[in-house]
């Protein structure tokens, strides 16, 4: 039996690539609001999400608030395929960008630049604009899955140095194939390249920071802070989000260079910035108000008034050791 991904990923999404944009980014938008219809429950539990954000980050949000979040649900599976069978030129053009020139600077003084990415908003279009542009990057996350044609060909294309299929993070990957991936990128970087991380992975295991994020706390991966330390390179958040009629904008914003060089300091800047692209507009926050990862968590605070705090690894342990003693 057919699954709705096979109907939506093999039959409806292909397609999209050949479609002008604006209609390309009306249908899936529609799908999004259809499917309210069509899964029980889904109307109610996006405005709960909607509704929680709102009063999190004290914003009124208004009626509405739950239909724009299912379109861009949908926006948000649908992932860069929209972008499929475009050239390189046309599939640019389509992007507003911000914030480049300063990472074309710190990339051609030779340091490398750590790019920090989310899964806010149009997070693998931004990825695919970051191939698609021609910059020396390699990206070390999980391999993404459900990605258009023209990406899976650029991850797989061959290199002579740093091969990306060699930087794809996995949760079970062996110590002896970690360490040769931080190894890689200290050196990837050493030879100037740009490192595309993501901050915001919900992480059980070493590298860890215990922090808060809307309201809820996680353990979050710090590798991407840890590497910062560690080389000294310059690092830029990156933010790609959906606009109207299939356009998108891409937007990189520098590490204020006063903060302490200490990875649970970093984080702590990084979720800031994070949780101030989730005020802006709030649908586009699909991952952080649907997905299990980032929902289950205990409720942490009621409103928002403080910045996201990081506690680092000694007080988390210390922590967590009590609650298991309590418990």
């Amino acid at each position: 039996m057919f699954t709705w991904k096979f109907y939506f990923y093999e039959l409806l999404l292909p397609g999209l690539g050949a479609m002008p944009p604006a209609r390309a980014d009306a249908i899936v938008r529609s799908a999004g609001w259809a499917s309210t219809y069509l899964r029980p429950g889904r109307r109610a539990r996006l405005k709960a999400a909607m509704d929680r954000v709102d009063t999190l980050l004290k914003r009124d949000g208004g009626k509405s608030g739950w239909r724009a979040l299912a379109e861009s649900a949908a926006r948000f599976t649908a992932r860069d395929y929209p972008l499929d069978g475009a050239t390189d030129a046309e599939a640019l053009a389509r992007f507003d960008v911000a914030g480049f020139d300063a990472v074309q600077e710190a990339l051609a003084k030779g340091r490398g630049a750590i790019l920090v990415g989310s899964h806010l908003g149009a997070h693998v279009a931004g990825m695919h604009w970051l191939f698609r542009r021609g910059l020396p990057i390699r990206a070390l996350v999980q391999r993404p899955k459900h990605v258009s044609r023209e990406l899976d060909r650029r991850f797989d294309a061959a290199s002579a140095t740093y091969p990306q299929a060699e930087f794809f993070l996995k949760r079970d990957l062996a110590p002896a194939a970690a360490v040769e991936r931080m190894m890689q990128a200290r050196a990837a970087l050493r030879d100037g390249h740009a490192l595309y991380l993501n901050g915001d992975i919900v992480w059980d295991g070493s590298n860890t920071r215990t922090c808060r994020l809307l309201g809820r706390e996680h353990e979050f991966l710090a590798v991407w802070a840890e590497l910062a330390c560690l080389t000294r390179a310059p690092v830029f958040f990156a933010f790609c989000r959906h606009l109207d009629a299939g356009r998108f904008a891409i937007e990189f914003r520098p590490l204020d260079p006063a903060t302490p060089s200490r990875p649970e300091r970093l984080l702590a800047a990084y979720l800031a910035e994070v949780e101030s692209q989730v005020a802006v507009d709030p649908s586009e926050a699909v991952a952080y108000l649907t997905w299990p990862c980032y929902t289950d968590a205990p409720e942490a605070a009621v409103a928002h008034a403080s910045p996201p705090r990081v506690e680092p690894p000694a007080a988390a342990r210390t922590r967590r050791a009590k609650d298991a003693v309590t418990a």
